[in-house]
């Protein structure tokens, strides 16, 4: 049951990812715990220790919002 309940929450927390305006949140770090968005911003500590303090018990969902006016490009090792 633990499992499905763990599941279920990251399933929330996706769900309010894809829901976010990409567009307004480009180049912006996103904290979302429990299926809500507790912010965003470019200081993804301050953000994590928000999230910490309002849901001491639960792991929170970071990412970063790609912004389209970037090009990123990923190098290998060996180059």
């Amino acid at each position: 049951m633990g499992c499905y309940n763990d599941l279920m929450k990251r399933d929330k927390n996706w769900t309010c990812y894809q829901s976010l305006d990409q567009r307004r949140l480009a180049g912006k770090f996103v904290v979302i715990v429990a299926g809500k968005l507790i912010g965003s911003g470019k200081k993804v500590i301050k953000l994590l220790q928000k999230a910490r303090s309002a849901y001491p018990k639960e792991i929170p969902f970071v990412a970063r919002i790609r912004d389209p006016k970037r090009l990123y490009i990923l190098r290998g090792a060996n180059e």
